[in-house]
């Protein structure tokens, strides 16, 4: 419960900051929408809603102590100008600073994912688009998928099911200038947040 409040104080603290700065500028950059003085964004299928008072689910579903992290993180980090992906893809360890710590992080969430979907492709295709994922053509994978996390941070998961004697496998990537909006630890945390939320059971 402290954890939560200490949260909450820096974010409001941010909020103070962002409120000093140009906003529709940021709002720009950030992919961000400004409604009576607080910030709407998305978060994967989610809309968020920061403000003066901390920041919410627009549904009132709880947003936990990291995500709440995340999302402090990407209204920090905004860059200015924007920085402009060249399209290329890249995992995690690809990024500088990114050691051994980070990459068995991303290692343990793919693992994850394979030992759950492991012979049922089917399946995580149906969570891959209930969280608003799009399925894309790529004849490498059995399954390809971009996830908007941010505005400014789509997550791909490349998938491909076990056959014959190889195992299932996966992996995350992100466009190359996804560390000017966040850093490594919040790119990591991403991942798990989607692989908890592809473990998840479609409502009824």
């Amino acid at each position: 419960m402290e954890n939560s409040k200490i949260v909450d104080q820096k974010l409001n603290h941010d909020f103070s900051k962002v409120k000093k700065i140009d906003i529709f500028k940021n709002a720009e950059i950030l992919g961000i929408r400004e409604n009576n003085g607080s910030l709407i964004f998305d978060f994967f299928n989610r809309q968020i809603i920061f403000s003066q008072d901390g920041i919410d689910d627009a549904k009132g579903i709880l947003l936990t102590d990291a995500v709440k992290d995340v999302l402090r993180q990407y209204l920090h980090m905004c860059p200015d100008p924007t920085c402009e992906s060249s399209n290329k893809l890249v995992t995690l360890r690809e990024f500088s600073g990114s050691g051994p710590l980070f990459s068995r992080f991303i290692a343990n969430a793919g693992k994850i994912i394979e030992t759950t979907f492991s012979g049922n492709l089917e399946k995580l295709i149906n969570r891959c688009l209930a969280l608003g994922g799009t399925i894309l053509e790529n004849a490498s994978y059995d399954l390809s998928v971009r996830f908007k996390a941010l505005s400014r941070i789509p997550i791909f998961l490349n998938f491909n099911d076990k056959e014959d004697m190889l195992p299932a496998s996966a992996g995350f990537l992100f466009q190359d200038n996804a560390d000017k909006y966040l850093d490594l630890k919040s790119l990591s945390i991403l991942c798990t947040y989607l692989t908890g939320q592809l473990n998840q059971e479609i409502p009824g």
